[in-house]
């Protein structure tokens, strides 16, 4: 299975991919947890040390170093797993595309896009193998990342007007590129009309993660908040949102 988690700038899109990301491995599953961002930050909500972070060579980076070019044949996705996954807790792979680090000639974020499009669509997600790409904010991502229609797409939006149009139109895009499997997630809700409004503007199911302080407290600790409390209200709906890919259909 892989599962394209979009949506706006801020609507917590790490923080869901993070700890879906654990709770299916918790289940049993391996793995690869893709950070899409040029600002990559998803190894922090995944529980990986800072400095991990900091240092962990994404893919782009790497092939640019070493003179890779785009004549060159593409590496083969498992070769790039290997050489610059890094490790996160539960056993999970974490890999980022790009990130941008200085100023260049090129366009490393079109670099990065076409990276994740690559790494994503090729990349397998078959048996017990779960890959979930936590892409850039807004809509370009999720284009370029081509999500097919075997593959799941995570809407993920927080309360805000925008958040929930930015939704919408993500929506739109994943059934124009034959996505079957569309899922909203009501992100900080803290009623029913969040759900329904998001529900309204995607045509389709939603899952709700409620609003919860263990989440905001993780967060300005830079820890994740899986392990902060696993149990907390928002770490339980993500939980049963795994169940509902794994088990749900």
């Amino acid at each position: 299975m892989k599962v394209a988690v979009t949506g706006k700038g801020g609507s917590g899109k790490s923080m869901i991919s993070g700890a879906l990301s654990r709770h299916l491995a918790a289940r049993g599953r391996a793995v690869v947890a893709v950070d899409g961002d040029p600002n990559p930050n998803l190894g922090i909500s995944l529980g990986v040390a800072r400095e991990t972070v900091e240092t962990m060579e994404p893919i782009l980076n790497g092939l640019i170093a070493i003179g890779h070019t785009h004549d060159d044949p593409t590496p083969e996705p498992e070769d790039l797993l290997a050489r610059y996954g890094v490790g996160a807790p539960d056993g999970i792979v974490l890999v980022a595309t790009g990130k941008i680090e200085r100023p260049t000639d090129s366009c490393l974020c079109c670099g990065s896009h076409l990276t994740t499009r690559q790494f994503f669509g090729d990349l397998p997600g078959d048996g017990d193998r779960v890959v979930i790409a936590d892409l850039e904010a807004g809509l370009s991502d999720l284009v370029w990342a081509d999500p097919g229609p075997d593959d799941v797409v995570l809407v993920v939006a927080e309360p805000s007007a925008k958040s929930v149009e930015i939704a919408r139109r993500a929506a739109v895009i994943a059934r124009d590129l034959g996505v079957q499997r569309i899922l909203g997630v009501a992100n900080r809700s803290v009623g029913d009309d969040d759900a329904a409004r998001l529900t309204e503007a995607i045509g389709g199911e939603v899952l709700v993660v409620p609003e919860d302080p263990a989440v905001e407290q993780a967060d300005h600790q830079g820890t994740s908040p899986f392990d902060l409390d696993p149990t907390s209200p928002a770490m339980s709906a993500v939980g049963a949102l795994a169940a509902r890919l794994v088990d749900g259909g």
